[in-house]
């Protein structure tokens, strides 16, 4: 919202991003967070029983690379960096 606003009349977001420029999106909100069950998913972790799918493992002097193979959707899985 913007000046209590929910669009800008006469404005085009998408003219406004330059080219080379890609966007992305979250869709959810700060209730999505809340409502996670963090005490289910540290007895999963515990157990052995959550299962996450590693697609693709970089040291965090590859952070761009990384990205790129997210933005690219050619990591098959989660993308996890070493520090």
């Amino acid at each position: 919202m913007v000046s209590g606003q929910w669009s800008i009349p006469d404005f085009e977001v998408m003219a406004a991003v330059p080219t080379a420029v890609c966007l992305t999106t979250y869709q959810g909100d700060e209730k999505d967070f809340v409502n996670t069950p963090l005490e289910e998913m540290v007895q999963q972790i515990k157990e052995g029983s959550l299962k996450v799918s590693v697609g693709k493992t970089f040291p965090l002097e590859e952070i761009v690379e990384a990205h790129r193979t997210m933005e690219e959707n050619r990591a098959g899985g989660k993308i996890v960096l070493l520090m």
